[in-house]
């Protein structure tokens, strides 16, 4: 009897163990993501500084020049779509939505969004599939006792 306890008890201390590994290795990665965001801020920064400065420029000598002007603007907006990727990286690490419009925070059964209301990004998708299985089910269990019926008759 006592084996069977120490067994369960050593089944039971080996989950909780693999449960602690498993979102210490989550932490890990969203130390990791949340360490690349602040780099891409800085860099986004940086760029913005850089674009301000040599519009200033151009202003000042009255010298225009758009293709400099586009291709740091290009920079920038790849520099902003990674942090997007990384914040929705660490966003499904966290299994947490955030809403497009405004940047909430909500919890992932929400299909819209708790600050503003806005529909949530990808939920469309899941509820319709939902609502297409459901719907799929009831029509197998009709189909189902449709012929049961017809049989009794």
């Amino acid at each position: 009897m006592s084996s069977s306890f120490f067994d369960d008890f050593l089944g039971k201390a080996k989950g909780v163990a693999d449960a602690a590994g498993k979102k210490t290795g989550e932490l890990v990665e969203i130390s990791k993501l949340k360490l690349q965001c602040v780099q891409l801020n800085s860099d986004i920064r940086e760029r913005y500084e850089k674009l301000g400065s040599a519009v200033y420029s151009m202003v000042k000598s009255d010298y225009e020049n758009p293709e400099l002007v586009n291709s740091m603007v290009e920079e920038i907006t790849e520099l902003l779509d990674k942090l997007n990727e990384t914040s929705e990286k660490i966003a499904d690490i966290k299994n947490i939505s955030i809403c497009t419009c405004c940047g909430a925070k909500n919890p992932p059964e929400n299909c819209y969004c708790s600050k503003c209301g806005s529909r949530l990004t990808g939920k469309e998708q899941g509820f319709d599939k939902e609502y297409q299985d459901m719907a799929s089910e009831a029509g197998k269990s009709a189909e189902e006792e449709t012929p049961s019926e017809n049989s009794g008759e």
